[in-house]
């Protein structure tokens, strides 16, 4: 008899402990960074979810680059440093989203990564793009 109850209730705290991780869209999880400037959504055709946050800002490739790993490290994301890279023509910043997020639509047998890229686009103003890919 302690089996027949036992063995339900492993069925059952299983059960629940699957429907706790619900996937979230990509244009709500990038919705909720908080980063510098005003960015505004833009549609990305290789990006998951297909969206992406895009804009200019003043400064320079490395302060940009700063601020948005301090930033975004203080919202539960970890830098891939093997992908970090920063130039005078501008970064690139690879990072795993926070333990227990998932993004909805990554491609099955990959993970998804916030990427952020920026690009000089002249002395002191850059181009940033950020969005969710399938790695």
């Amino acid at each position: 008899m302690n089996r027949l109850w036992t063995l339900p209730a492993v069925g059952l705290s299983v059960l629940v402990a699957a429907t706790v991780a619900v996937a979230a869209p990509a244009g709500t999880l990038l919705k909720g960074l908080k980063l510098p400037g005003a960015l505004s959504t833009l549609f990305a055709a290789n990006a998951v979810g297909q969206t992406s946050l895009n804009g200019q800002l003043a400064g320079t490739p490395e302060a940009l680059l700063d601020k948005v790993k301090t930033t975004l490290s203080a919202q539960g994301y970890k830098e891939r440093s093997v992908n970090t890279v920063v130039g005078t023509w501008g970064f690139n910043l690879v990072l795993d989203p926070p333990a227990g997020t998932t993004v909805d639509g990554t491609p099955a047998g990959k993970t998804a990564a916030l990427v952020l890229q920026s690009t000089v686009l002249a002395p002191g103003k850059l181009n940033l793009n950020v969005r969710f890919e399938g790695i």
